[in-house]
């Protein structure tokens, strides 16, 4: 042992090369020794958190803090290059530690996302702003070891070019403020189908970051959204429709020729009582022509007999209501007649599928207009754009 001693002693430099390029080499031995022994606890465990902080992980560097770590601190056995020694080691300390911090920021990241699940996540824009004051932070140290200064009287010198800093990184402020209201408000989440018309962004959220928010569109592109731009332009998003109320709404109107509108007679309403959603309107308007002997030109029979289009509304409100795959009772259902205009005389039609998927929202959509359509003639009224077309 003392012969040891007085070797280190007399060659001090020969020594801590000796030393680090030890290190170096164990360290390459233990990073894979290292990768497959957390792989096979990560697997043994029913947690899927650690599995995703080891596959960030990965190729897992940070054991090279043993070679730079003592590089750094035995630095003054180098002479006379220590101060190089302690500058390269502490250089390297500083982009190594940047790195598995950022590793280990994107392992939260999809650690958020796992446990979010089908909701998505509106917090990633808090780890990018985590991950850019990381590189802050290894940059001041590394000048802060270069110039041999210390890191609080650099930080007060950086402190008065505040206002200049913020001049050059307007942009990336005014990102930062918007993630964070991103996130503090939920406003955004990734999976959420959001329309932005000043970027053509018509689709589902893939990403929220610090500068951009990426859309997949539904006509298969991608559209990049500033980030400190989308909170300052008008934005749809329609979560509330696919996630928390489960309903998607189906507003259409019916434009009818104002001339095919009539009151119901006899023959019209003989037919309709066929029709057992409305054959209890249709048996009370017939009880009303027997009372005046069928005479419906009779004004007080005018008065109490229901138009074709009338019925027709009650029609489609009953219809609406018997249909299984809309909402009745959390949502509303209406049937509504507008003001006439030079286009016709308009129905207004409001009601929620309980199906939101574009697929499944189209099917029933087209199954109710086609239905109603069909049923048009039946009461003997036309539709605007048939009449002139015919």
């Amino acid at each position: 042992m003392q012969q040891l001693t007085s070797i280190i002693e007399l060659h001090p430099g020969y020594t801590y090369l000796v030393v680090v390029v030890a290190a170096m080499l164990a360290s390459r031995f233990l990073q894979p020794l290292i990768g497959r022994v957390a792989l096979r606890m990560a697997i043994r465990t029913e947690s899927v958190v650690d599995d995703l902080y080891v596959d960030a992980l990965r190729p897992y560097r940070f054991v090279h803090f043993l070679p730079f770590g003592l590089a750094f601190f035995l630095a003054q056995m180098a002479e006379p290059w220590a101060y190089e020694a302690r500058l390269i080691s502490g250089l390297l300390l500083i982009v190594l530690a940047v790195e598995n911090a950022i590793k280990i920021l994107n392992g939260t990241v999809a650690v958020i996302r796992h446990k979010s699940e089908k909701q998505g996540s509106s917090s990633t824009g808090y780890i990018d702003l985590l991950k850019v004051l990381a590189v802050i932070v290894g940059i001041a140290l590394a000048v802060s070891i270069t110039i041999e200064i210390d890191i609080m009287t650099l930080v007060t010198g950086i402190g008065a070019m505040t206002a200049f800093l913020m001049f050059v990184f307007k942009e990336m402020l005014h990102s930062i403020l918007a993630s964070l209201k991103i996130a503090s408000w939920n406003l955004i989440r990734e999976g959420d189908w959001i329309i932005v018309p000043h970027f053509k962004a018509d689709g589902e959220v893939m990403s929220i970051g610090l500068f951009d928010i990426k859309v997949r569109n539904w006509d298969v592109t991608t559209a990049l959204i500033p980030t400190h731009e989308v909170l300052d332009v008008a934005t749809t998003n329609y979560r509330n429709v696919q996630v928390i109320e489960r309903a998607r709404r189906i507003h259409e109107h019916l434009l009818f020729d104002i001339e095919s509108i009539r009151l119901c007679d006899r023959p019209l309403l003989e037919r309709l009582a066929k029709l057992d959603l409305i054959s209890d309107h249709v048996a009370e308007n017939l009880e009303v022509l027997k009372k005046f002997d069928g005479a419906e030109d009779d004004p007080r029979c005018a008065a109490e007999v229901l138009t074709n289009v009338e019925l027709f509304r009650l029609y489609i409100d009953h219809y609406l209501r018997s249909r299984d795959d809309l909402h009745h009772k959390q949502h509303f259902t209406l049937v509504r007649a507008l003001a006439p205009t030079r286009h016709g005389f308009p129905l207004d039609i409001y009601t929620f599928t309980r199906q939101t998927g574009f697929v499944d929202f189209a099917n029933v959509q087209t199954s109710v207009l086609a239905h109603l359509i069909a049923m048009v003639d039946q009461f003997d009224l036309q539709l605007f754009q048939i009449r002139y077309e015919n």
